[in-house]
């Protein structure tokens, strides 16, 4: 599967993940107000709280909305033991972020906006770094990595907007390919 393929893969999976969640604010502000007025119905224009918060069926709170540190908006889901599930917020810089998690709380997939683009960074069940898709003040950047969580290959650009290839060992040897004569 091409780098590409997998990119729109991730894609398509954060537009259902955006989409669910979006579905989920709203039925979190819904029960937020059915709760505060006693009532199990209602139809209402406006709901405004500082945060919300959805419990499952034993009381642990599964869905939450509220501001990230920086004031922005954040929307998290989480397992009945209470690890991160997916987290929506912003970067410091005020970019968008997604995040995915194993259910240990390991983050498992990256997504965000970044200064040069954005950037894609998955990794193993154990944490390590699997694959870091990037951008450079040079271009596109993508690091691959071993399940021992060291760098084997990386495609990027130059200063001068050539393709840079390098291929090593685990212990970091190995060659790089550059164009030209």
């Amino acid at each position: 599967m091409t780098i590409e393929q997998r990119l729109e893969r991730l894609e398509k999976r954060n537009k259902r993940l955006t989409a669910t969640l979006t579905l989920t604010v709203v039925a979190m502000c819904a029960a937020v107000t059915m709760a505060a007025t006693g009532e199990k119905r209602g139809d209402f224009d406006i709901v405004t709280a500082r945060y919300i918060n959805l419990k499952n069926q034993n009381g642990d709170y599964v869905v939450r909305l509220s501001a990230n540190p920086e004031g922005d908006g954040e929307i998290s889901t989480h397992s009945a033991k209470g690890n991160d599930l997916v987290v929506l917020t912003a970067t410091v810089g005020g970019n968008g972020k997604i995040t995915t998690y194993h259910p240990d709380g390991k983050t498992l997939v990256k997504l965000a906006g970044t200064v040069n683009g954005g950037m894609v960074k998955t990794y193993q069940p154990d944490g390590k770094m699997l694959v870091d898709l990037s951008s450079n003040d040079n271009g596109g950047l993508v690091d691959v990595f071993n399940k021992k969580g060291e760098g084997i290959a990386q495609l990027g650009a130059d200063e001068y907007g050539n393709g840079v290839v390098g291929a090593y060992n685990r212990k970091g040897r190995g060659r790089t390919l550059k164009p030209g004569p």
